[in-house]
């Protein structure tokens, strides 16, 4: 974990990288094709997958210009495989997938905006609330990009605010919620892969 570099702001968290054990163990012997990676951050959790997976394609979107020499730094050093990468500095909502991935991977803002403690550093708290775009938009556009047999996960706080946020604004019911201490792991389904949960 620690040859990732990160911007000073933020310290990279266990989550990320249980996010990507979690993935990889649901997906079994599957093997995308096509990785999002929504709020990509310094990329942690999308290069780590496709060192794993070896996609042929790799999209990472990023809100905040911030992160994009360390997601850069982390690309050229940290990926193995020879898949095709493309970040986008962008938010969801101003982001228009290119076509649909087979796996989409998040971690997004865990607190509500006026929930959790707020940082006195702008940049950090726009990594930690969701201040911008919120789940409605975040949700919306994986609906959009999931593949009809793909598969999106989430990592999230186990909060049942949040719950209600995926409940309300997910088109489908969702397939499964795995409780892992404070955190919980999302898995959606394309509308082919509602009965084939992973």
């Amino acid at each position: 974990m620690s040859r990732y570099a990160e911007p000073p702001f933020y310290r990279l968290n266990q989550d990320s990288l249980q996010l990507v054990e979690f993935v990889l163990r649901q997906l079994g012997d599957r093997r995308p094709l096509r990785i999002l990676d929504l709020g990509a951050g310094s990329g942690v959790i999308g290069i780590e997958l496709a060192n794993h997976l070896r996609p042929t394609d790799l999209t990472l979107v990023e809100l905040q210009p911030e992160w994009e020499p360390y997601l850069s730094q982390n690309i050229s050093q940290g990926l193995r495989s020879t898949v095709s990468v493309r970040t986008h500095l962008t938010a969801f909502g101003d982001w228009s997938p290119d076509g649909v991935y087979d796996l989409i991977v998040s971690n997004p803002p865990y607190f509500l905006p006026g929930h959790g403690r707020p940082s006195p550093d702008p940049r950090r708290e726009l990594c930690r609330t969701f201040n911008r775009d919120g789940w409605a938009v975040l949700l919306r556009t994986i609906q959009c990009a999931l593949a009809s047999d793909g598969f999106a996960f989430i990592v999230l706080r186990n909060d049942p605010r949040v719950r209600r946020e995926l409940d309300r604004h997910w088109p489908r019911p969702v397939a499964s919620v795995t409780h892992d201490g404070g955190l919980a792991f999302v898995t959606l389904t394309g509308c082919k892969s509602t009965s084939e949960s992973p």
